[in-house]
């Protein structure tokens, strides 16, 4: 039902109700016919769900399914260390991630716990939740909207809808018949649950309650399920691959030793090694572990990261949709120019009283005469004040009046006027009269009066004009150059007020008409929500970056584009609600590749366009700050929400949270982002190729009719500890200096990519050649089988020491890399290095892995072959480059 296009009457009649409202009878049956007015929670996962739900991830999978086979063949040691990973991989996701899902408790928040509401004619208090559609509510000042209604009667209402609809500015209400295709913010005869009666009161009969309110539909989009993470998917397609891999050479090896006359027992546990083998066990660790770090770096830079793999889709986002205000904006009506016979500039951001006047690119001193007129005006005709609190500057009163009293106070001119005069009658401002009417006292000036309002009101009034310090006739010449002016400064979505003057030299009663009449036109002050200082620049990076910024708001058109074209962000045409409503979802997935900005968009307008963009295979990340955007940051791959201007609502239905409100902060978190999933794609090259190296050597060593030349054992002590200890230092390698002078990596980039994964089978392939030819050469010397294992074991550890540093970019030479920008990478490899040489010098871990110490000369085989890793690496990332193609 489209409420705002019927008249008052006929609502009542609809809603089968009266003006005076409901019987308590009739109020009872209708609660137990359509239920409560609350939002309903969804069902949500317990903390031991949220726990359980880690093992789903198909490299711990097949990690449990890897400790399952070795502790039936025997190896538990093997099976309770793998186990052991698998738990800590499970316990730091899911402390990352216990608090993710509490949308739907923030929203019920926000519904008043009381309304007044007429019930058998009389004004009573109910709690909210027993409100039905039919009752009619009484709204006054400060009074938090209890359900959606259609406005009966209203003085001077004025409600705040910024968390639902994105206006910056109270909306004034009325009863004023609307069309049926008004959107949501121009609905001006209606009120909406959640949203707050900033001046005024009103009788409105309810429409709707509960979930059938604008913000019960907005509950509802937020309880959709969210799609995996990019990251998410691809290691799961990793997993799955690796998997297939290891269970096809596993079987493939037992089949043919079987044939070859092998005891089963000896032959199963040789597959078991493989298994061990051909599964990365650090990786999930690890990769958790990159993003953990991450998000500790990130909330130092006052990003809090709700989710961990939030952390790589950020660094992987091709498009960022950013709400208007509070985000691209300060949220903070600001006066940005006066024309007086001149035009000002006025600087400075917000509600913070520092900035300047500058007219024609030179500062003019806020003493002189047209500019102290004009100041004067504003600050006599004004309820409203500044003052700071904890730090922080804000307005007490209505936020176009205290944007008046802001420019005043940078001219340092407030308390002075305010000291001097004495206020007699005020002519308050209402829809109709348009207008703010004061008559003061001072002993300097005796009584004058001010006012300020809609310019034609205003000049309506006005019989004469300041100019240059002097006062003449208005012209019709004077009056058509003014609007014209005033005009202009609305395209460039200012909104305009006009300020008069004049003096009375009568005291005692004062007529209204006679104080409004025959008024001196002072000038013209445009205000607006300027962008913050710093967005600009944020911006432009994103664009170096690759990276598409996009304005979704629930603000004017005009308004938009001119803070658009501020920003750099207003490519393309404009489209507005109404036009999406009347595309198809193909329609809007062509037309929006050239639009850059969305104007009074609702929540399923902002849904419709994450839609149309992820459609299209763009990574989105979406910020906001208020209840309308909430949907849309649970729709988007990552939702970014603001930490100090930002509804509950839509901090619990993002992924990250921004706590200083500043765009800017995005683009270190994408910068952070791109770091992270470079480190996970170095830290996933280097343990796969290890573990194909693994794989390889077992496999190809026994097709040689060689026994195994690693055991499970030792394979297992290479991928948990000997190699950990590296990769951990590489999930830490910091960013490359060029990291934000590239584009973003194609979304649908298998993991690793095709031309790493070249790269990783190269340096497996040299490694699995290095470690069977210490292997064979050592059988062909005549040691013995423990000895060759030992060496095989010895070079496969050290292989993977130099191959840690090698993988510490994977497109620059290590060799132009100072070694100490990463030193948790140098103690990593030195850990490594104590592992292995634990493994063959302790007496009871010779026992455990099968191992004996090594004489001199193997030593320094071991370490010259194992070194060439380095020269290798070096040689394909050469090769890779000239080729046109990077890792």
């Amino acid at each position: 039902m489209t409420w705002h296009s019927n008249t008052t009457e006929e609502a009542l009649q609809i809603l089968s109700t009266k003006r005076d409202g409901l019987s308590d009878d009739e109020a009872s049956r209708r609660l137990e016919e359509y239920g409560l007015n609350q939002l309903e929670s969804p069902h949500k996962p317990s903390p031991i769900r949220i726990f359980l739900n880690k093992f789903k991830d198909y490299l711990i999978i097949v990690l449990i399914f890897a400790a399952i086979v070795s502790y039936i063949a025997g190896e538990t040691t093997n099976a309770y260390v793998v186990l052991a990973i698998i738990i800590l991989v499970a316990f730091i996701g899911f402390l990352q991630e216990y608090r993710a899902e509490r949308s739907m408790e923030a929203l019920r928040e926000m519904v008043a716990p009381e309304a007044d509401v007429f019930r058998n004619g009389k004004l009573v208090s109910i709690p909210v939740q027993q409100l039905v559609a039919g009752d009619v509510i009484f709204l006054e000042a400060g009074d938090k909207v209890p359900a959606d209604a259609r406005i009966i009667d209203e003085t001077l209402l004025e409600v705040v809808e910024a968390s639902l609809t994105g206006e910056s500015q109270p909306v004034k209400k009325s009863t004023e018949l609307l069309g049926e295709e008004t959107s949501l913010a121009d609905r001006k005869n209606m009120v909406f649950m959640g949203t707050i009666v900033s001046y005024g009161n009103c009788k409105a009969v309810v429409t709707d309650t509960g979930r059938k309110t604008e913000l019960g539909k907005i509950s509802g989009m937020i309880g959709q399920e969210s799609e995996e993470p990019p990251l998410k998917k691809k290691l799961a397609q990793l997993a799955k691959r690796q998997a297939y891999l290891v269970l096809l050479v596993s079987a493939l090896v037992f089949i043919i030793d079987v044939n070859r006359g092998y005891p089963i027992t000896e032959v199963f546990i040789t597959s078991v090694a493989l298994a061990v083998a051909g599964v990365p066990e650090a990786l999930p660790f690890v990769v958790t572990l990159a993003m953990a770090y991450g998000t500790q770096i990130m909330a130092k830079k006052h990003a809090i990261i709700r989710s961990l793999p939030a952390v790589e889709t950020l660094g992987s986002t091709t498009v960022i949709c950013s709400d208007k205000t509070g985000t691209l904006t300060t949220g903070e009506t600001t006066v940005r120019q006066i024309y007086t016979y001149r035009t000002i500039e006025v600087t400075g951001s917000g509600y913070n009283p520092e900035g300047s006047f500058i007219s024609d690119g030179k500062p003019v001193y806020p003493s002189e005469e047209d500019i102290a007129s004009v100041l004067r005006i504003c600050v006599l005709s004004n309820n409203s004040d500044v003052d700071i609190m904890e730090g922080k500057w804000r307005i007490v009163g209505d936020p176009t009046e205290g944007a008046l009293i802001v420019a005043a106070k940078k001219a340092g001119v407030v308390e002075k006027i305010r000291d001097e005069h004495i206020e007699l009658v005020e002519y308050p401002f209402d829809s109709d009269r348009k207008r703010m009417t004061t008559v003061s006292k001072s002993e300097s000036e005796g009584i004058i009066a001010a006012m300020k309002g809609a310019p034609e009101v205003v000049l309506d009034r006005c019989v004469d004009l300041s100019f240059n310090g002097q006062t003449r006739p208005l012209t019709d010449d004077d009056r058509k150059k003014i609007q014209d002016i005033a005009n202009v400064m609305a395209e460039r979505a200012l909104r305009v007020l006009a300020v008069a003057w004049k003096p009375l030299y009568q005291e005692g009663p004062i007529e209204k008409d006679f104080v409004e009449s025959e008024m001196i036109f002072a000038g013209l002050v445009g205000m607006m929500d300027p962008p913050r200082p710093e967005v600009k620049e944020a911006i432009q990076i994103c664009k170096q970056a690759g990276i598409r910024p996009m304005m979704i708001t629930g603000d004017h058109r005009l308004t938009a584009k001119a803070i658009g074209e501020e920003l750099g962000i207003a490519e393309g045409e404009v489209i507005e609600g109404w036009q999406i409503e009347k595309m198809s979802d193909k329609d809007l997935t062509e037309r929006i590749e050239n639009t850059s900005i969305f104007a009074r968009v609702t929540a399923e307008h902002k849904m419709r366009i994450v839609d149309a963009l992820k459609s299209q295979g763009h990574i989105v990340a979406m910020t906001g700050d208020g209840v309308n955007d909430a949907p849309a940051l649970k729709a988007a791959d990552i939702g970014v929400a603001m930490g100090r201007t930002g509804t509950e609502v839509s901090k619990e239905a993002s992924a990250m949270v921004i706590t200083d409100d500043n765009f800017a902060t995005i683009v270190s978190a994408v910068k952070e982002g791109r770091r992270i999933f470079d480190n996970i794609r170095k830290s996933t090259s280097y343990l796969l190729s290890v573990s194909f190296a693994e794989l390889a050597t077992i496999f190809v060593g026994i097709m040689l009719g060689f026994p195994a030349p690693l055991l499970a054992a030792q394979i297992l002590w290479i991928n948990v500890v000997a190699e950990e200890f590296p990769a951990i230092g590489l999930a830490m390698e910091p960013s490359n200096p060029k990291i934000m002078h590239r584009m973003p990596r194609n979304p649908k980039e298998s993991m690793p990519s095709r031309t790493l994964l070249i790269y990783t089978l190269g340096t497996a392939a040299i490694i699995s050649a290095g470690c069977l030819g210490l292997y064979i050469t050592s059988i062909q010397q005549g040691h013995n089988l423990d000895y060759s294992r030992t060496m095989a074991f010895v070079g496969l550890g050290f292989f993977t020491v130099f191959n840690a540093y090698a993988s510490r970019s994977l497109e620059d030479s290590i060799l132009k890399m100072n070694p100490l920008d990463n030193k948790a990478l140098i103690l990593g490899m030195g850990a490594s290095i104590i592992a292995i040489l634990a493994a063959i010098y302790v007496p009871f871990l010779q026992n455990a892995f099968g191992t004996v110490p090594l004489t001199g000369g193997s030593w320094a085989i071991i370490l010259g072959v194992s070194s060439l890793i380095i020269v290798v690496s070096e040689v394909m990332k050469r090769a890779l480059t000239g080729l046109g193609k990077q890792c």
